[in-house]
């Protein structure tokens, strides 16, 4: 019978995982008097923190295939729930102010102009709704990465790709913390007439109406209120963070899913400035998100991997 600490039991990206839950949860009790929603943040960020090492150690009790499956891929329920605390903390947390202004300025720095008002003169329906499916879509992008891999049959590399898509994933949430951004659709647009200035076929008001749930803003919403509810995840991008990551991956393993990545990736880029998600430098802050992910994280994960002796570390011998 074997003798190690649940510690033993954890994969590198488990930890991960744990410390940004209770990096969310501490953070939130800090500010406690600011944030309403305070239980749907605590909460879930406390299950985590229990379920993981709990699911870690039925694995390496039971090791049945569902387990073993939720086990490897607890990442994706990660991210969707840690996204969703940090939605209704960054708000509060800041007492409803953004750093908008300073990203306006920086991309009229750049350019003279307000790239998303500029890029109105070349909107039309068909490129609008190509950007706006590739924008929606583009999570998808290191799930396939994710697939392949795992196909493969290659844990070292699942394990690697899963810490740095998490990294990526959460390094952007913290940039969301520290500087609350909406973006310009509420900036430098009426955000209530989005689908008549920029009209789409037949998928673009649906999937604009799924995006905008996200952040408590409903389709035809008044400005004020919009702005109010808006989620502030503007700063860095986290769609071109991941999916930058997603693409150099492709490449360097040789996957066979690479193209699609980059043809998904270079319109989601576009569409997400041409859809008034972002300015141009959360683009460049999520390219440089990306860049730091890939240099530091496989290493990251291989040390942690060794001074915890995680399941990652007994496996690469």
């Amino acid at each position: 019978m074997t003798t190690w600490g649940i510690e033993r039991r954890l994969f590198a990206v488990d930890v991960l995982m744990m410390a940004f839950a209770t990096a969310i949860g501490a953070g939130t009790l800090v500010v406690l008097p600011r944030v309403p929603a305070w239980p749907e943040i605590v909460v879930p960020c406390a299950l985590i923190v229990a379920a993981v090492p709990l699911v870690a150690w039925l694995r390496t009790h039971l090791d049945l295939a569902p387990i073993r499956a939720l086990h490897d891929w607890a990442l994706l329920i990660v991210i969707v729930v840690t996204y969703r605390a940090v939605v209704l903390l960054a708000g509060p947390a800041h007492g409803g102010q953004v750093v908008d202004p300073w990203l306006v300025a920086a991309d009229r720095w750049l350019f003279g102009t307000d790239p998303t008002v500029w890029l109105h003169r070349i909107a039309v329906p068909v490129l609008t709704e190509t950007l706006q499916v590739a924008y929606a879509l583009c999570f998808t992008c290191p799930i396939l990465v994710a697939v392949e891999v795992y196909a493969r049959r290659s844990d070292s590399e699942f394990r690697q790709w899963m810490f740095t898509c998490g990294a990526a994933c959460f390094l952007t949430y913290a940039g969301y913390l520290l500087l609350p951004a909406v973006g310009p659709r509420f900036t430098l647009h009426d955000v209530s007439a989005l689908d008549r200035e920029l009209p789409g076929l037949w998928l673009t008001p649906i999937l604009r109406a799924a995006i905008s749930a996200g952040g408590v803003v409903a389709t035809g919403m008044p400005d004020g209120a919009a702005m109010a509810g808006a989620a502030r995840d503007a700063f860095p991008s986290g769609h071109v963070a991941v999916t930058v990551v997603a693409i150099w991956w492709g490449w360097v393993s040789r996957l066979r899913v690479r193209w699609v990545l980059s043809v998904a990736g270079a319109l989601m880029a576009f569409g997400a400035v041409y859809l008034r998600y972002h300015y141009v430098v959360d683009v460049l802050a999520g390219v440089a998100v990306a860049g730091l992910c890939l240099a530091v994280a496989p290493s990251a994960h291989d040390w942690l991997a060794i001074q915890l002796r995680t399941f990652d570390e007994r496996r690469r011998r």
